[in-house]
C-alpha cells in the first residue's frame, strides 16, 4: 500500500498546560536520513528493563539498533517507565518517531498516554533520567494519548511507528514515557528517533466555519463508503448520500461499520486540488465520535470508489484527533500542495454504534482556475475562481 509513506497533517493534542502540541507526519514508514538515535555518539538509557534486565530481549539499547520488531524493542519493568536519547552533542530536535512493532506483527501494548520530554543538560540521560528525579531538568515536548490499538495490517494501527514534530528546541538528550507496567501491558518501543525539524505538508486552516458552496467539489461528487452502520438500517441518518448533501449536523451523518472504515468522494472527473474540510457535527450537537486517526488519500483511477484498490491510493496526510482535545467534532479545513486526482477517500479508525467515527460533510477545493482578468482581482482578495479542471 501506498499508505504509510508519506507526510503529513497538523494537530493532534489536547487542553492543558502540561501537554504541549505535537504534529503527526507520517505512520509508518522508515528510519530517515538524519537520525539522531543511530548517529555516532548518541547512546540509549531508560528507567528500567522489563524482568529485571533478565530476558535476552527487549533491552534499553534495542531503541537505537535501527530495526524494527518485537525481538528488537524494548519494554520497560514499571508504571509509566520510560527510554531515551542522550545525544553527543545538544542539537536541534522538532521531531521524534517510534512504535510498539512497524513490522505489522504485534499490536499489543500500544493504546495510552505517550510523553516526550527534552533536557539541555549536558549527558541528561544519566545525570537526570536514570539517578535523578524524572522531572527536574526535564521540560515536555508534548503528549499523545492512542486511544485504541488498530488492527494488525490496518496502516491506522498505533502499533506502527508514528512520526511527530513539535516546535524546534535545543537538546541534549530526549526521553518518551509510555503507558502501562510490565509484561501485561506495558508500552513496547521497537525505535526510537529523533530528527531536525521540518514543515508539516498539512496546513489547518481553519475550525468551525461553514463550506463554501460555489466551489465545493463534493457537492457536485458521487459518494461512496467501504461499508455503513447497521447495514444501512439507520437510514435515513448516517447514510453515505450524507457525505456530500451540503447538510452539518448529526442526522445527515455517515458511520462505518469495521476497523479501518473509509468513505470517499468520486470528482466525476480530474481536478487539481489543494484542500479539505471535514467535522463530526458542525452545528455543535454532537461532540463524541470524534477522537481517533484520520487518513487521507487521493487517487487517480478513472471511476473510484469503495472497491478501488489499496495499491491504487496515495496518502495526502494523516491527523489524529486526541479524546481530550477542544472542538474535535467541529469542522476542520486544511490545506496542501495541489495534487492532480479523480477522487479522495477518508479512512477512519473505530467502528459500529459505539466507536465508529462519525462525518457529516466531507468537503473538497479544487485550485481556482482564473478567468479573463481575474488574476489580479484574486490577488486582491476580490474574486473566487472557478474550479480547476484537468482534461
Amino acid at each position: 500500500m501506498k499508505t504509510r509513506l508519506l507526510s503529513f497533517a497538523l494537530i493532534s493534542l489536547t487542553a492543558g498546560a502540561a501537554r504541549a502540541q505535537l504534529t503527526l507526519n507520517q505512520i509508518g514508514g522508515t528510519i530517515g536520513g538524519g537520525n539522531y538515535g543511530t548517529a555516532a555518539g548518541t547512546t540509549a538509557f531508560g528507567l528500567d528493563e522489563i524482568g529485571g534486565g533478565t530476558l535476552p530481549i527487549h533491552k534499553i539499547p534495542n531503541v537505537r539498533d535501527g530495526l524494527f520488531g518485537n525481538p528488537n524493542s524494548w519494554i520497560g519493568d514499571s508504571l509509566n517507565s520510560y527510554v531515551g536519547l542522550t545525544f553527543g552533542s545538544t542539537v536541534s530536535v522538532g521531531r521524534v518517531a517510534w512504535g510498539r512493532d512497524n513490522t505489522g506483527t504485534f499490536a499489543d501494548r500500544s493504546a495510552g498516554l505517550y510523553t516526550v520530554h527534552y533536557t539541555q543538560v549536558s549527558g541528561g540521560g544519566s545525570s537526570l533520567a536514570v539517578t535523578g528525579d524524572p522531572t527536574t531538568g526535564w521540560a515536555v515536548a508534548g503528549s499523545v494519548n492512542y486511544i485504541s490499538n488498530g488492527v494488525v495490517g490496518s496502516p491506522l494501527s498505533m502499533a506502527l511507528r508514528h512520526e511527530w514534530g513539535f516546535a524546534a528546541v535545543e537538546a541534549a538528550a530526549i526521553r518518551l514515557t509510555v503507558p502501562g507496567s510490565s509484561f501485561a501491558d506495558g508500552g513496547a518501543i521497537d525505535e526510537l528517533e529523533a530528527y531536525a525539524p521540518s514543515a508539516p505538508a498539512l496546513t489547518l486552516v481553519t475550525t468551525g466555519g461553514t463550506m463554501d458552496a460555489a466551489t465545493n467539489l463534493g457537492l457536485t461528487s458521487t459518494a461512496f463508503a467501504k461499508d455503513l452502520l447497521g447495514g444501512g438500517a439507520f437510514a435515513p441518518t448516517h447514510t453515505i448520500g450524507g457525505l456530500n448533501d451540503g447538510v452539518y449536523g448529526n442526522a445527515n451523518s455517515w458511520i462505518g461499520d469495521s476497523e479501518a472504515s473509509f468513505a470517499g468522494l468520486n470528482f466525476n472527473g480530474s481536478y487539481a486540488i489543494q484542500g479539505v474540510a471535514f467535522g463530526r457535527d458542525n452545528t455543535g450537537n454532537f461532540g463524541d465520535r470524534a477522537a481517533g486517526t484520520y487518513l487521507l488519500q487521493y487517487t487517480n483511477v478513472a471511476t473510484p470508489g469503495a472497491g478501488t484498490a489499496d495499491s491504487d491510493w496515495t496518502t495526502l496526510g494523516s491527523i489524529y484527533y486526541d479524546a481530550a482535545g477542544l472542538d474535535t467534532a467541529d469542522r476542520h479545513e486544511y490545506s496542501f500542495a495541489p495534487v492532480t486526482a479523480t477522487g479522495l477517500r477518508l479512512m477512519v479508525s473505530g467502528n459500529g454504534m459505539d466507536g465508529g467515527i462519525a462525518i457529516d460533510e466531507l468537503e473538497v477545493y479544487a485550485v481556482p482556475e482564473p478567468g479573463v482578468g481575474v488574476l489580479a482581482l484574486a490577488a486582491a482578495g476580490l474574486v473566487a475562481g472557478r474550479r480547476r479542471r484537468v482534461v
